[in-house]
């Protein structure tokens, strides 16, 4: 860019600069229509982000719910060695989290895990590698 005669910078020097910082940043974030690859292991295979923002919110919903569930499965182990008959809880309401209705769902789908008091196992309806 070039500096004026008081040694400030030009106008418009200084709006095309800006314009080509929005254009790769366009290009970059994916505003131009183009796909970014798929390239965590978190994302799931129904994902349609085209965006980075997009799929860093997926990876992010989908690390939550792992962890959810990983949280879960701990409370359930932890109420089968607290008891005395050494048996599953029947409900997420006998595990003692002291958690919102809303933890024992999905954050991506809000769709309810399955639990199984029988067996103790609890699934995520969307994602089936959890």
């Amino acid at each position: 860019m070039r500096l004026n005669k008081r040694g400030n910078w030009s106008l418009i020097g200084l709006l095309v600069t800006v314009v080509i910082i929005v254009v790769v940043a366009a290009y970059y974030f994916g505003g131009s229509g183009s796909t970014v690859k798929k390239n965590s292991a978190l994302l799931d295979s129904k994902s349609q982000k085209n965006t980075v923002f997009g799929q860093a919110i997926d990876t992010g919903k989908a690390a939550d719910c792992r962890e959810r569930l990983n949280q879960i499965r701990t409370g359930i182990q932890s109420y089968k060695t607290t008891g005395t008959d050494d048996r599953n809880p029947q409900s997420f309401k006998d595990i003692g989290l002291s958690v919102g209705p809303d933890y024992f769902a999905c954050p991506v789908s809000k769709k309810p895990y399955t639990y199984d008091p029988a067996t103790g196992t609890v699934k995520c309806p969307t994602h089936d590698q959890f």
